[in-house]
């Protein structure tokens, strides 16, 4: 339907002479304000369509032709497809709320399981006492401690509740109390700062279900952690091709496409771990190498190197990188101990 545009030449958002249809400031469409129900559907269907169209037309190359987006961007042809820092937020927003969808999962799943394992924990635990002295004093001895185990409801009711009940020390419970020493971390120095980390692991590594949290949640936090790493991997990219002449903002843009690849081909992991538990582990193999794959193929599609030479770059990139994710996960670590 033929669209009404304004006899009035100067535009309404930012007051240039507008031309021909669309200001050449700020590029608003010089329609008339008042237009009817039909104009105003069919007018935003194909600002929607159009959005759609941008939309496949970035997401297709950006998983079937790896540098490709890349390589429009600069090539000036950009209108077409979707900015790079739009479509990174649009897809790390979903990636976000799938792992976080995930680890709350995850989560619920841990505290359900170590609530039902509880009761057959501690039946063990007695079950080994009364052995122990049974050996060591007499069968009648075993049975009669167990039964004081059973009185004092050392053994988790069914609320849930645990009341602890003074026993005689046994080898056992010695060997018990060894195994968690063993586990105990020696941060070095004391000083306020690694006495309180001291405590901190010393506090998930004593409690089971504190420990699986941790983990959990650690897990969460990786993701946010590719924000940080999004401008010093482009960072990286100018050391490695130092010798290229291309700008930090050409590494920039191809450090954002590659990120958006992975936080959405992630995403897609996410969904088929859900859908095909049962073969999550090959899942997870295969997107890795396809994950391996597509870097080192974009990577000779935007740099044009010699494939050996892409190679070498390939690992020094992937060594650098190894770095600063293991400097970025240990400050990760503390702040987890510090807000679980």
């Amino acid at each position: 339907m033929k669209k009404h545009y304004r006899s009035d030449k100067s535009c309404l958002n930012c007051g240039t002479t507008v031309t021909d249809k669309f200001c050449p400031s700020c590029g608003q469409e010089n329609l008339e304000l008042h237009e009817d129900f039909v104009h105003l559907v069919l007018h935003s269907v194909g600002h929607y369509f159009h959005f759609e169209s941008k939309f496949f037309n970035s997401i297709v190359p950006l998983f079937t032709k790896p540098g490709f987006l890349t390589k429009e961007y600069f090539a000036g042809k950009r209108a077409s497809h979707l900015n790079p820092i739009s479509m990174y937020i649009f897809i790390s927003i979903l990636f976000f709320f799938l792992f976080t969808a995930n680890s709350n999962s995850n989560k619920k799943d841990i505290i359900e399981e170590n609530a039902a394992s509880k009761e057959a924990l501690t039946q063990e635990e007695a079950e080994e006492i009364r052995t122990e002295v049974s050996n060591s004093i007499s069968p009648k001895a075993g049975d009669y401690t167990y039964t004081i185990l059973n009185n004092a409801q050392v053994i988790t009711d069914s609320a849930g509740s645990q009341n602890a009940a003074i026993v005689p020390a046994t080898p056992a419970a010695n060997t018990a109390k060894a195994d968690k020493d063993k586990y105990s971390i020696n941060i070095g120095g004391d000083n306020p700062v690694t006495n309180s980390l001291q405590a901190k692991f010393r506090q998930v590594l004593d409690d089971d279900l504190s420990s699986e949290l941790f983990k959990n949640k650690l897990v969460s936090h990786l993701p946010k952690m590719m924000f940080i790493l999004l401008p010093l991997f482009a960072l990286i990219l100018k050391l490695v091709h130092r010798r290229s002449k291309k700008f930090y903002a050409e590494h920039l843009i191809y450090s954002i496409h590659v990120h958006s690849f992975l936080f959405l081909f992630g995403s897609i992991l996410i969904v088929l771990k859900w859908i095909l538990p049962f073969i999550s582990g090959w899942i997870q193999f295969i997107g890795f190498v396809i994950i391996l794959w597509y870097i080192y193929r974009s990577m000779r599609n935007i740099y044009r190197s010699t494939r050996w030479r892409t190679v070498y770059k390939f690992f020094l990139l992937g060594f650098a990188y190894s770095i600063l994710m293991l400097l970025s996960g240990v400050i990760v670590v503390i702040a987890t101990l510090y807000t679980m």
